[in-house]
């Protein structure tokens, strides 16, 4: 009964610890909205400018992008599109590197992979080599994980990522200096996929009736106990 109490506890406890965390950051992308677009990452970015709004110029990498692997819209399965994107700041001439999410993409029935060519997103991004990118900062979380980011020999392009490891893409990339972070696409941008980003994938109500079963078979194992030992044993 001990053990089962303390498991129960311990298991909702961190059910409204996740709950909390989910509320923070539905409330840092409120009032990161609210304020006025980046137009540059000099000097990379603080966790204050999580979720904010950016405006940068520059230029897609579109000869080596990244599929990152197993993510679901609408009940199916697909990709996360993932470009390198040069920043071109108006401050110094130094062009840093950050990664840029164009959208999802649906899988094949037989997963395979598509080409580069299938991945170009048609005139508006080929007719011109600066494009203005608007779109958000954001920190994907890398979750529960098995195994590499990456299948080690890995060298056909787009390279298949099982989860975001900026070292493992920076020696991709073949630079040491890409930003630990992700740029949202703004949705209808010529050059974006499905839009699929949200802040959080579920909100704290999940989480609030995780930790309610839990507790309620923690108070369900306390009756129980109380029952069996005081008054059974009277009857």
């Amino acid at each position: 009964m001990v053990v089962l109490v303390v498991v129960f506890a311990k298991l909702g406890s961190w059910q409204l610890a996740r709950a909390k965390e989910k509320v923070e950051m539905l409330s840092a992308s409120q009032t990161a909205a609210e304020l006025a677009p980046l137009d540059n990452l000099d000097g990379g970015f603080s966790q204050s400018d999580l979720y904010r709004q950016v405006r940068l110029q520059g230029e897609f990498d579109y000869s080596r992008q990244f599929l990152l692997d197993n993510k679901i819209l609408s009940g199916r399965a697909g990709y996360e599109v993932l470009t390198p994107f040069y920043v071109v700041s108006p401050s110094t001439a130094a062009r840093q590197m950050i990664l840029v999410n164009r959208g999802w993409l649906a899988a094949s029935f037989d997963r395979t992979r598509p080409s580069l060519q299938q991945l170009s997103a048609g005139e508006a991004e080929r007719s011109v080599s600066t494009v203005v990118l608007s779109g958000l900062v954001a920190t994907p979380s890398r979750g529960f994980t098995l195994g590499e980011a990456v299948e080690p020999g890995t060298q056909r392009w787009p390279v298949l990522l099982q989860y975001i490891d900026y070292e493992t893409i920076a020696a991709k990339l073949d630079r040491m200096d890409l930003l630990n972070a992700v740029i949202i696409s703004s949705p209808n941008q010529p050059w974006n996929y499905d839009y699929n980003w949200q802040p959080v994938a579920n909100g704290p109500e999940k989480h609030y009736g995780y930790a309610f079963q839990w507790f309620a078979m923690l108070l369900a194992v306390l009756v129980f106990f109380v029952y069996l030992n005081f008054i059974k044993k009277h009857e």
